[in-house]
């Protein structure tokens, strides 16, 4: 019976109002700019949502990355934009969409830090190195884990690129990971804005992984309407990216 209620529902042309959250601080794929989201994940996320309208009304809601990932975890709202693949470190999360995309996770530091050295357990080294990382992200290898384990990297958390761009400008941390366009995006952001720090030089000194962005759909949100959402979601990107690849 409430299948079939369901499917009079949805027939009855009343849209279904579903609700995606969004990082708002991780340009150029989803991010706040002057109380406007924008990012190149943001327009995909867009053009599918139209392709869906005559059914669902998507809305794309801006939001701290952790907090987004919590309301995500306790099934308040369908799914998240742009998590990587992390099944067994996220399990509140029950599937994702085709990929979004890819990045590319690197670590840039300032022109004196011998990140080769500090990941080499083997080689002696009398200086920790400080490492900013956006609070949320899941992002380092197995050489890193180690390298904190021992002592020899001391991670920080920091609430945005923006804030850990500045951090390694302005020498209070050493080196800083994210994915390479974020980071390259942020650099030349920083600098128009604050001047002062456009004459000071940081380095890509090591490329950790490449890894898909995706939208990751919540394991406790619970609705008739899910299922048929994410077919249909993810069968509207792959016609977008499939038009985009042929053009």
């Amino acid at each position: 019976m409430s299948l079939l209620l369901f499917v009079c529902t949805f027939t009855s042309n009343s849209k279904v109002d579903v609700t995606i959250l969004a990082d708002d601080d991780y340009p150029p794929y989803s991010y706040l700019e002057r109380g406007e989201l924008k990012g190149v994940y943001i327009n995909l996320l867009r053009r599918a949502g139209d392709q869906l309208k005559l059914d669902y009304d998507v809305k794309i809601i801006p939001m701290p990355w952790k907090r987004a990932l919590l309301t995500v975890k306790n099934g308040d709202v369908i799914a998240v934009v742009p998590p990587y693949l992390h099944y067994d470190s996220r399990p509140f999360i029950s599937s994702y969409s085709v990929a979004l995309g890819t990045e590319f996770v690197v670590t840039y530091c300032r022109k004196n830090i011998d990140l080769k050295a500090t990941l080499n357990l083997n080689s002696a080294t009398n200086k920790r190195v400080h490492l900013g990382m956006n609070a949320g992200y899941l992002l380092l290898d197995e050489r890193y884990k180690k390298a904190i384990a021992q002592g020899r990297i001391q991670l920080w958390e920091n609430k945005s690129t923006e804030a850990n761009v500045i951090k390694l400008l302005t020498n209070k941390i050493d080196c800083y990971v994210n994915d390479r366009k974020a980071t390259q995006y942020e650099l030349e952001s920083v600098k128009k804005t604050y001047p002062q720090y456009a004459a000071i030089t940081v380095i890509e000194k090591d490329e950790i992984n490449h890894r898909t962005a995706h939208i990751g759909f919540s394991r406790e949100f619970t609705s008739p309407y899910k299922d048929d959402f994410i077919k249909r979601m993810n069968r509207a990107l792959l016609d977008l990216i499939d038009e985009s690849v042929t053009e």
